[in-house]
């Protein structure tokens, strides 16, 4: 699956577990920001048995607007961008993705 990112999700309501496969294909861009500010430097402290809460899933149409690199001292990056059309917030965390297509449990959605 070149160019694709895969998510399981396990959804649990009244304690019956739902699986779900979450695949984004033909992925351009991808950007992870952990936490916001300068918090974003502190690393998540993981322990047995602790999960992640995938809070939201959004979805935009025609992008969220231009995610840019910019630097001062090599030039040659700037020419570097994306607009992500899905943002995941996972906890206080955001995950950026700029994909062609979704599919949830095997069911293809063309964007």
């Amino acid at each position: 699956m070149i160019g694709s990112f895969l998510l399981k999700i396990k959804v649990i309501e009244c304690r019956i577990a739902s699986n779900y496969e979450v695949i984004f294909h033909e992925v351009s861009a991808h950007y992870f920001i952990r936490k916001n500010g300068e918090d974003r430097m502190n690393n998540f402290q993981v322990e047995e048995g602790d999960y992640l809460e995938l809070t939201s899933i959004d979805y935009f149409d025609t992008g969220i607007g231009d995610i840019t690199i910019k630097s001062m001292g090599d030039n040659w990056v700037n020419q570097y961008f994306s607009s992500a059309n899905f943002v995941l917030e996972i906890w206080s965390s955001l995950l950026f993705i700029e994909a062609k297509k979704i599919s949830i449990n095997g069911v293809i959605f063309d964007v």
